[in-house]
């Protein structure tokens, strides 16, 4: 790789002048393994070869990153931490929490195809469970098409009601099943565009827990759902949530704030709209009042991270 980028960066040396460049993209599907090996943290995971998530990790290995520092502070304050990872996809999340920290974790996906990658990548850890269901904010069964199905699957609800259906959970209807949930203090969500569904279907877990949730604001997503996001921050200001930090859609720190700044929170939800801004969406990390502690701890290093 590194010949390659002297390689690349020689050629657009010599080109400029042109104003012409090479640039890096996306090999083309026929040339991609069909189940790439993928290295994450100190883990390596399998995949579908439509699954980009090789290519991001080959490009940026450092993607989430965040999420392993994140467990390692909650780790020190809480030593029987566990996590839920909602949106596990193939386990790429998971191997960042366990480099990072190995506490219990519990996987949520739904994509037929994922989970089978899923389910074989978490062989490699103690204390890893996989759960095959899609969340929502209640229990009930939706007409949904399937885009992106063994990628990144989306669920696009249909008005028509003529798609096939799907059983939607809430999380705290699942939670339910579960033998325990009082040390689950980090959950992690990533669905395209459900997060916060997801999080206003878990109020009773966290109205008794307080875990830090990790999330996707991704208002492009959101739109297709009809799902607003601001009520939903509401609602966590509400219940105690005192701190947010925000990364950019690469994995970047880009700042922190108080939940009770509203000026500063909708600025950020009307500048992150999508496809029309230079940060595609932000992946937002809220702290209740009770880990305030972390929070502060947790921008710190995330600003240290930065500068390096």
């Amino acid at each position: 790789m590194t010949f390659l980028h002297a390689l690349r960066t020689a050629a657009n040396t010599a080109l400029s002048p042109l104003g012409l460049a090479v640039m890096r993209t996306e090999r083309q599907p026929w040339l991609r393994p069909k189940t790439p090996t993928t290295r994450v943290g100190r883990f390596s995971i399998q995949m579908p070869g439509r699954n980009q998530l090789a290519s991001v990790y080959a490009q940026n290995p450092h993607y989430t990153g965040h999420l392993g520092r994140l467990a390692r502070l909650l780790k020190k304050k809480y030593s029987s931490l566990a996590a839920i990872d909602i949106g596990a996809n193939v386990g790429d999340t998971a191997c960042i929490i366990k480099s990072a920290a190995d506490i219990p974790i519990l996987c949520i996906e739904g994509d037929d195809l994922i989970f089978g990658f899923l389910e074989q990548n978490l062989r490699q850890f103690q204390n890893a469970s996989a759960h095959k269901l899609f969340l929502g904010e209640k229990t009930e069964t939706l007409a949904v098409n399937l885009d992106k199905g063994g990628w990144n699957a989306t669920l696009i609800p249909d008005k028509s009601g003529s798609a096939p259906k799907v059983k939607i959970i809430s999380l705290d209807d699942f939670l339910a099943t579960q033998p325990s949930t009082t040390t689950i203090k980090l959950v992690k969500i990533d669905t395209e565009g459900f997060d916060c569904a997801i999080i206003r279907g878990a109020r009773k877990f966290i109205e008794q827990v307080h875990p830090v949730l990790t999330f996707e604001y991704n208002r492009d997503t959101m739109a297709a759902l009809g799902e607003k996001g601001l009520d939903t921050l509401s609602m966590l200001a509400s219940l105690g949530y005192a701190r947010v930090a925000l990364h950019d859609c690469d994995g970047r720190f880009f700042s922190a704030a108080s939940m009770a700044d509203a000026e500063f929170i909708r600025d950020i939800h009307e500048y992150a709209d999508g496809r029309s801004a230079a940060i595609y969406y932000f992946d937002l990390t809220v702290f209740h009042e009770d880990d305030l502690d972390v929070a502060q701890q947790f921008t710190i290093e995330e600003r240290a991270w930065r500068a390096n």
